[in-house]
């Protein structure tokens, strides 16, 4: 897994490329922004009603699903930085 992989299944999911290496995509629920580093990448998750959530991950230890399916980091619930 590398940046450009990230940056691929960002956009295939509906993210909008804001910067350099960030991405974000909004919805009802709330606001994901996902910001390419050198070597990993962080998720931050800002539902509505409650306080942002970040993840970071090496992109060794990553693994991206397919267009349309979730990133596996949002479902883990003990995952917080």
């Amino acid at each position: 897994m590398n940046a450009d992989m990230i940056a691929a299944w960002a956009v295939e999911n509906g993210f909008l490329r804001i910067g350099l290496a960030k991405y974000r995509r909004s919805d009802n629920a709330g606001v994901i922004t996902i910001e390419i580093k050198r070597l990993s990448y962080l998720l931050i998750d800002e539902r509505q009603g409650s306080r942002p959530r970040l993840v970071s991950r090496l992109f060794k230890d990553a693994s991206l699903p397919r267009a349309g399916t979730r990133l596996q980091v949002l479902s883990l619930s003990s995952s917080r930085s």
